[in-house]
């Protein structure tokens, strides 16, 4: 018997009207699960054991969530106003604010109209304690595909990781900042949101290293 609560929310989501329909098959050959999620999220797939989706709420807004699949077990995955539920589940948006136009998401600030987010609130290099939650995910294709592995520390040189010149989508945690060369240096970009594809910044398959950064000093 479906609880209350679950009733609840399968109200909110029976009430979305959403139109489109993403491609089930794609989300299928990545390994995500089946769910009535797929009727308003895209990009879906899993990583060590979470699915993540980019998923639409109530104003039509897409929104970068993610959910642990072990506590589902054989339950509907859903999206509740752009957030990824299951029953007695709350998933957890990946960053504050989504990316509702393409290129880099500002976080907080927003980035909504595509292109380049440059600044990071005068934040400086990871170094202390506040940037220890800070974690960066990169993907050998585009669409958070292919090849991938986490990383939550600087890099200085990716030549000895697999990844060296092979990345082309990114998830992260918190602000990074991303250069053509190693020891951070060439063509340098700041990022402060997910990138589904590099192939708009002249960094496709040409980062070298990386760094996190953190609030407070220069960098």
């Amino acid at each position: 018997m479906k609880t209350p609560a679950f009733i609840a929310a399968g109200a909110v989501l029976a009430t979305v009207g959403f139109v489109s329909v993403p491609d089930t098959a794609e989300a299928q050959s990545r390994g995500a699960p089946r769910g009535s999620y797929a009727q308003s999220c895209s990009g879906a797939y899993v990583n060590q054991g979470r699915l993540y989706a980019d998923c639409r709420d109530t104003r039509g807004r897409t929104r970068s969530t993610s959910i642990e699949l072990a506590p589902c077990s054989s339950s509907d995955i859903g999206n509740d106003n752009g957030l990824l539920v299951c029953q007695g589940v709350r998933g957890q948006f990946e960053n504050n604010g989504g990316n509702n136009g393409g290129g880099w998401n500002g976080g907080s600030g927003g980035n909504n109209g595509g292109g380049w987010n440059g600044g990071n609130n005068g934040g400086g290099w990871n170094s202390g304690n506040n940037g220890g939650g800070n974690s960066i995910t990169v993907f050998a294709d585009r669409d958070y595909r292919g090849a991938s592995r986490t990383f939550r520390g600087e890099q200085y040189n990716l030549s000895n990781t697999g990844f060296n010149d092979q990345i082309s989508s990114i998830r992260l945690n918190g602000s990074w900042e991303v250069c053509s060369d190693s020891g951070f240096r060439g063509y340098c970009q700041v990022i402060e949101g997910n990138v589904r594809n590099l192939n708009n910044t002249g960094l496709n398959d040409r980062i070298s290293s990386m760094r996190p950064l953190r609030g407070g000093g220069r960098y």
